[in-house]
C-alpha cells in the first residue's frame, strides 16, 4: 500500500477517545476526550465531527488508521470493529498501528521505551532505537521487572504506564492522540502499512468461566 494522501485516524485503546483527519500529512481536524469508559458511544459521533470539519466524505479518504493494541480489550474491539466497518463500506484499506508506534510517533529522535498501562498489573513494554524502529519484541512486565529492564537501557520513557513505575508516581498522564496514530501510519513502510488489522493483546483476556 502506498502512502495515503488523505487519512482518517482514531484511537480508543486507553483512557481516552480521539479522531483526526490528515491530508498530505497535515492535521485538518481533530477531537480528543479523556474518558475511561464510554468510547463505544463517543467514537462514531467524533468521527462524524472531524469528517464534517475537514469537509471531505469517506469516498475521498485513501485509508483508515486505528490502534490495534495493546490496550483495553473493550476499546480495541470498538476501534477495530469501527475501522473494519468503515473500511468495508468505503472500500478503503485499514492501517494497523500499534499503541507503541502511536506513542512514539511524535517524539524527537532518540532511544526511548514505551510503557503502556494494562489496567491489570503488568506493563506492556517495547523499546525503540534512535531511528524510531522497534529494538526488540513487545512484552508484558510487572512494574519491578520493568524497572530492571529500563536499568539496562538508555533513553527516555513515555506512555500512560510511566506513573505506575516506582518513583514515577507523579509523572503526568500520557495519552495516545489520533493525529499521532495518523502520523505513525504515514511513517510505516508499504509492507507494514499492509499488515492485517489484528488485535495485539500481550496478555490473556479477563474471562470468568461458569462454574460447573
Amino acid at each position: 500500500m502506498s502512502t495515503p494522501r488523505s487519512l482518517l485516524a482514531f484511537d480508543c485503546s486507553g483512557a481516552s477517545c480521539s479522531a483526526a483527519v490528515l491530508v498530505d500529512g497535515a492535521v485538518v481536524a481533530s477531537r480528543f476526550l479523556e474518558m475511561a469508559r464510554g468510547q463505544a458511544e463517543a467514537l462514531v459521533p467524533m468521527i462524524a465531527e472531524v469528517m464534517a470539519e475537514a469537509g471531505i466524505d469517506f469516498a475521498a479518504l485513501e485509508a483508515i488508521a486505528t490502534t490495534v493494541g495493546p490496550g483495553s480489550f473493550t476499546g480495541l474491539r470498538i476501534g477495530l470493529a469501527t475501522a473494519r466497518g468503515l473500511g468495508l463500506a468505503a472500500a478503503r484499506p485499514v492501517v494497523a498501528v500499534t499503541s507503541f508506534e502511536a506513542f512514539q510517533a511524535d517524539r524527537a529522535p532518540g532511544t526511548l521505551t514505551v510503557l503502556i498501562d494494562s489496567r491489570r498489573g503488568p506493563l506492556f513494554v517495547q523499546a525503540f532505537d534512535a531511528a524510531g524502529a522497534a529494538a526488540g519484541a513487545a512484552c508484558a512486565l510487572e512494574p519491578d521487572a520493568a524497572v530492571a529492564f529500563l536499568a539496562e537501557r538508555s533513553g527516555g520513557i513515555i506512555g500512560d504506564g510511566v506513573p505506575l513505575l516506582p518513583g514515577h508516581e507523579n509523572a503526568p498522564p500520557d495519552r495516545i492522540r489520533a493525529e499521532s496514530v495518523g502520523r505513525a501510519a504515514l511513517r510505516l513502510d508499504d509492507a507494514a502499512r499492509a499488515r492485517p488489522a489484528l488485535p495485539l493483546y500481550l496478555r490473556a483476556p479477563d474471562v470468568t468461566l461458569p462454574k460447573p
